[in-house]
C-alpha cells in the first residue's frame, strides 16, 4: 500500500477553496489534463455519487466522490480505467488565520510491481502544483 499525504497552507476562505477543489469542470485546468463530469451527484452536481472522467481516451479513468461535506471534506475513489487498485483519497479542509489548511490524503495500490514510490512522487509533484494554482486562480 503506498500513502501520499500533502499539506498546503491557501489564502482563501475554507468555503471559497471547497468550492474551487469540487468543481469537476475546473478541475482540469489545474491538473493539466481533460476532466468532466460524467454523471452528477446527490443534492450537487459535484457532491457525492457524481462522478468525474480524467485523462485522455483511451487512457482516461473516472473518480466516484464517496464523500462530500461543504466546506470541509470531499473523498473520492478511482472506479474505472486506471493501474492503481484500492484507492482511496481525502481531502480536508480547515480553517487556519485568514486562510486554509488543505490536508490531501491517498492510499493505493498499483498493478505495475515497484511502480508505486515513481507514482506517488507524481502525484505529489502534480497535486502540490494544482493546489498552489488553484488558489491563485481568480
Amino acid at each position: 500500500m503506498q500513502q501520499l499525504h500533502i499539506v498546503e497552507n491557501v489564502d482563501l476562505s475554507a468555503e471559497a477553496m471547497f468550492a474551487r477543489l469540487a468543481d469537476h469542470e475546473n478541475l482540469g485546468k489545474v491538473l493539466g489534463v481533460p476532466v468532466k463530469r460524467s454523471r452528477d451527484g446527490e443534492g450537487d452536481i459535484n457532491g457525492r455519487a457524481s462522478v468525474r472522467t480524467l485523462g485522455f481516451w483511451p487512457l482516461d479513468f473516472d473518480e466516484t466522490i464517496t464523500a462530500f461535506d461543504p466546506p470541509r471534506r470531499i473523498e473520492y475513489s478511482i472506479t474505472r480505467g486506471s493501474p492503481l487498485r484500492n484507492h482511496r483519497a481525502v481531502i480536508l479542509l480547515s480553517p487556519n488565520g485568514s486562510g486554509t489548511e488543505v490536508r490531501w490524503s491517498i492510499d493505493f495500490d498499483t498493478a505495475i510491481p515497484f511502480a508505486g514510490g515513481l507514482i506517488r512522487t507524481l502525484m505529489r509533484i502534480a497535486l502540490t502544483h494544482g493546489i498552489r494554482k488553484l488558489a491563485r486562480t481568480a
